[in-house]
């Protein structure tokens, strides 16, 4: 039987120990380990409750259609905002209509378009239009008196509409999707696309 010579094997398992120590601790810094823990958003519509909620009394019956925002991810989203980022009518892309913030449902008025963070497994709803009675839909957009959107906030019956929405995150990719409202009946036809 031979000896074998392994030659200095503490120095070179020492280097290779700070070696990969020193990747690790790079890598982490940059954030590649993050990644996995990183937030998923989800943007979601189906017709019916809660994304089509329906509240009043007193004969102020109010319509609300709304997107379901989820983070399916597994980690905090920071910063999230909805935003109305395209609307067609009849199929033709509306250039009149610029891109306009969206309001969070389940918070109060003078807070409903602050930023918001959703945790693990949270949901939150953005109100995305709403019909008043019998009038015009709306988009819930700012209604300050200092607010010049510069094109009509509302939506005409009779038309087909597809409104885009789009859900941005300090922290997460941006997701969207798109709301198809037919109006031609007292009872309208919405879905997602």
């Amino acid at each position: 039987m031979t000896n074998v010579m392994w030659g200095p094997v503490a120095v070179w398992v020492g280097a290779f120990v700070s070696f990969f120590t020193a990747v690790v601790a790079l890598l982490g810094g940059l954030g590649w380990f993050s990644y996995r823990d990183r937030p998923v958003l989800s943007l979601s519509f189906r017709p019916g409750e809660p994304w089509c909620r329906r509240v009043g009394a007193d004969g102020s019956d109010i319509l609300w259609v709304r997107v379901a925002v989820d983070n399916v991810g597994k980690g905090s989203a920071k910063g999230c905002i909805g935003r109305l980022i395209g609307l067609t009518t009849d199929g033709q892309p509306r250039r009149d209509i610029d891109p306009v913030q969206l309001r969070w449902a389940g918070v109060p008025r003078s807070r409903s378009f602050d930023p918001i963070d959703l945790r693990l497994a949270q949901r939150e709803y953005l109100n995305v239009v709403y019909r008043r009675s019998e009038r015009d839909w709306q988009i819930d957009t700012f209604t300050d008196a200092d607010f010049e959107p510069g094109f009509a906030t509302h939506l005409p019956v009779g038309r087909v509409h597809e409104l885009k929405v789009a859900l941005f995150a300090d922290n997460a990719d941006t997701q969207a999707v798109t709301l198809r409202l037919e109006l031609f009946e007292d009872e309208p036809q919405i879905s997602g696309l």
